[in-house]
């Protein structure tokens, strides 16, 4: 039984988290001010220390909520029994939707898992990555099966994982050298995006037909 104190306190943090993902997605991780968040949340700067004592711990808490919501159920997607083509088809939607929501989330991941390993490595807790075992396990056996039918070319599980995210991701990490590189402004960055997670898809199909 949750004690009426304990409730409080996680209400409390949730609103903190809640209220950060809103000025970092204003402002970016940088720009953000903690008294802001503080203020946005409707609790005191003291009590925003008490939960989180930096900017970067608060981003990293950000960041592992998203993560834990967001990643098991790509896992499960991914290991279940739909087509490969339409894993590819939700994958990249899910990622495109989840990335335009929290821009500034995956620039802040690359960095700490950089800089501190043990981000990513205390994520992938056992089972999350007995869940990785299994959803790689079924990914080979359904590119097995296309390979056997002459519809696919040969490619290990893990490979088509990495270019399935990397296809997904790089965009994103890339967003301010895109926009110089191709002489776009943000709302043509925006448009682009919406068109690459339209025409994506198909391109990774393409790529992968034997």
């Amino acid at each position: 039984m949750v004690k009426p104190k304990d409730k409080s306190l996680t209400d409390t943090k949730a609103r903190i988290l809640d209220a950060a993902d809103e000025i970092f997605v204003r402002r970016g991780i940088d720009g953000a001010r903690m008294q802001e968040i503080a203020d946005h949340a409707g609790v005191n700067k003291a009590l925003l220390h008490y939960h989180f004592r930096s900017k970067a711990e608060l981003a990293r808490a950000v960041w592992l909520r998203v993560a834990s919501e967001f990643v098991p159920g790509i896992f499960e997607m991914l290991a279940s029994e739909l087509p490969l083509g339409e894993k590819i088809d939700r994958f990249v939607d899910s990622y495109h939707s989840k990335l335009t929501q929290h821009p500034y989330l995956l620039v802040f991941a690359l960095g700490e898992a950089a800089r501190r390993p043990e981000l990513v490595q205390g994520f992938y807790n056992p089972e999350r990555r007995r869940a990785v075992r299994r959803m790689l396990g079924k990914l080979r056996e359904q590119i097995d099966e296309e390979v056997k039918g002459n519809r696919m070319a040969p490619v290990s599980a893990d490979q088509f994982l990495i270019t399935l995210v990397g296809s997904c991701l790089y965009p994103f990490a890339a967003r301010a050298t895109l926009t110089d590189v191709l002489g776009l402004g943000p709302r043509q960055v925006q448009r682009f995006l919406e068109r690459r997670r339209r025409e994506l898809p198909a391109f990774l199909k393409r790529a992968l037909q034997r």
